[in-house]
């Protein structure tokens, strides 16, 4: 296993991080030896959310006697201060853990939520844990390049970033925005390496990403078979060839005109949509167990985009060009065909 220092926080931490999110689907013993599997292979940094149903309590119980030797990113969606806080300590109790070495706010990718955090005073909170020990360093996630401006703004109190790449999702890998994140010294962290379970050939993923040594990829697993096949396809050196750019185009003509990145830069819906919920189902039920998926919040979501009225407004606002009804639609028949 490889090793990087991740930017301003200085771990060195493994150049693949283990990604928690899938705990969800799998047997907790199953997980925990998952867990000690990936230690034993040299993975030291190790990704949840207190948003992910089980992860953190399987996580609190695979890392005794070890904790010490691994480095815990976990984050909380909340903006509201009180809310917030509760998450932090709520994931430390789950963790079994005095501190957590990274925390996030979860998926930032909006101005209004950036003002929310702000104004709620929820970041300032956060510094204050930061000072008395909770949480060794901060940092975002984000799916809107548009915002990341926003955090340079919090100086040496932001030093850690996770946003999406992939080679449908490469945003974040723009020469202007990595020099900004080098001349920050800002730690970077890589979610959906494989699209959200979207991209199946895993070796052309990790083909893509070797293009930007910068990116620690946080790479999901359920199985050994998969945390193997990952740990393989890393510790390889070459970079995409003229065959592989070839696959990657067809893979991008097939996908492209309904891969969602979850940005947000679609709504409002005027009819109420929740277009990014919508428009994620076939990643949820990779990633979610069934009772989870299953829910009314969700259900009634359905129920509201099926009422699309193909206005378009969505589409326009895409900076993508997706065919954003199209992808609804896709969605919500995908969806009550599980139900069937």
């Amino acid at each position: 296993m490889q090793y990087k220092v991740l930017g301003k926080t200085g771990l060195r931490v493994s150049s693949m991080a283990f990604g928690a999110l899938q705990f969800a689907r799998i047997d907790r013993a199953e997980a925990i030896k998952l867990v000690h599997s990936a230690y034993e292979q040299g993975i030291n940094l190790i990704d949840t959310a207190h948003t992910y149903p089980r992860s953190e309590e399987i996580l609190g119980e695979a890392l005794k006697g070890i904790r010490e030797k691994i480095y815990i990113i976990s984050k909380s969606i909340s903006k509201n201060k009180k809310e917030f806080l509760s998450d932090l300590n709520t994931s430390l109790k789950q963790l079994g853990t005095d501190y957590i070495d990274i925390f996030l706010f979860h998926s930032v990718s909006k101005n209004e939520e950036f003002d929310l955090l702000e104004n709620e005073g929820t970041i300032d909170a956060l510094i204050k844990e930061k000072t008395k020990g909770k949480v060794r360093f901060i940092g975002f996630s984000c799916h809107n390049p548009e915002v990341i401006k926003r955090f340079y703004e919090l100086n040496d109190d932001f030093s850690t970033l996770m946003v999406p790449l992939n080679f449908m999702t490469d945003e974040y890998a723009q020469p202007s925005l990595i020099e900004k994140f080098e001349k920050f010294n800002i730690g970077l962290l890589a979610m959906k390496p494989f699209g959200g379970g979207r991209l199946s050939d895993i070796e052309l993923c990790f083909k893509f990403l070797r293009k930007y040594p910068k990116f620690i990829p946080v790479a999901g697993m359920q199985n050994l078979k998969e945390l193997e096949e990952s740990i393989k396809y890393l510790n390889q050196s070459d970079l995409p060839d003229g065959n592989d750019e070839e696959k990657i185009n067809k893979i991008s003509m097939e996908l492209g005109t309904r891969f969602c990145r979850q940005c947000g830069y679609c709504m409002p819906c005027p009819n109420g949509i929740v277009i990014t919920d919508i428009n994620f189902i076939k990643v949820y039920y990779k990633q979610m167990p069934m009772d989870k998926f299953y829910n009314m919040d969700l259900e009634e979501k359905v129920k509201t985009a099926k009422a699309c009225s193909e206005c378009g407004k969505c589409s326009q606002r895409c900076p993508f060009n997706l065919d954003v009804p199209f992808i609804i639609k896709e969605n919500v028949e995908f969806y009550e065909n599980l139900s069937i």
